[in-house]
C-alpha cells in the first residue's frame, strides 16, 4: 500500500514539474511569436510608400491634391466620391531621388471609357487590358500603393 502512495506522490510531483516547465516554455514561445509579429508589422509599415493622390477635373484643367500621404482608405473614399459619368483622372505620384513616377486611372463610364497609364520622367505607357469598372481602377491604385513590383506582376502596360 505504501508503494502506491509513493508512486502517486511521485506522479503528482512529475505532473506539477512538467506543467510548470511547459508554461514557462509557452511564455517564451509566445514572446518570440509576438516579437516576430511586431517586426513584420514594422517592416510592412516601412515598406508603405509615401505617394501623393491627385485628382484632375475638366480634362486636366483643374488639379486637386487630395493628400500627400495616400492610404487605402483615402483612395477608396476618393474613388467612390467621384462622378464617373464625367471625365476624371486620379493619379498616385511618387517623386523621389529616382525621378517622377505616376500611375493614373482615368476616363468616364459614359463616353470616353476607362484607362490606366504609367508615367515616368521619360515615358508614358498604357495598360494593355481594357478597364470596365471603377472597382477595377480602385484595385489598380491600391496595388500600386502596395508596391511597384507587386503592381507590375499583376498588370501589363505597353
Amino acid at each position: 500500500m505504501n508503494i502506491y502512495i509513493i508512486f502517486g506522490i511521485l506522479a503528482l510531483i512529475g505532473i506539477v514539474a512538467f506543467s510548470s516547465w511547459n508554461s514557462k516554455r509557452n511564455l517564451k514561445t509566445n514572446k518570440i511569436v509576438r516579437n516576430q509579429i511586431e517586426n513584420l508589422i514594422t517592416e510592412k509599415q516601412e515598406t508603405i510608400r509615401t505617394l501623393t493622390l491627385v485628382v484632375a477635373y475638366d480634362f486636366g484643367q483643374n488639379l486637386e491634391t487630395i493628400t500627400e500621404k495616400a492610404t487605402p482608405e483615402i483612395i477608396k473614399s476618393t474613388m467612390d466620391s467621384i462622378n464617373w459619368n464625367e471625365f476624371h483622372m486620379v493619379q498616385l505620384e511618387d517623386e523621389s531621388d529616382n525621378g517622377f513616377k505616376g500611375l493614373h486611372v482615368s476616363g468616364s463610364l459614359v463616353e470616353d471609357g476607362l484607362a490606366s497609364g504609367f508615367v515616368t520622367d521619360d515615358d508614358h505607357i498604357l495598360m494593355v487590358k481594357p478597364i470596365k469598372t471603377v472597382k477595377q481602377m480602385t484595385e489598380i491604385l491600391l496595388d500600386f500603393l502596395e508596391g511597384e513590383e507587386y503592381w507590375r506582376s499583376k498588370y501589363e502596360y505597353k
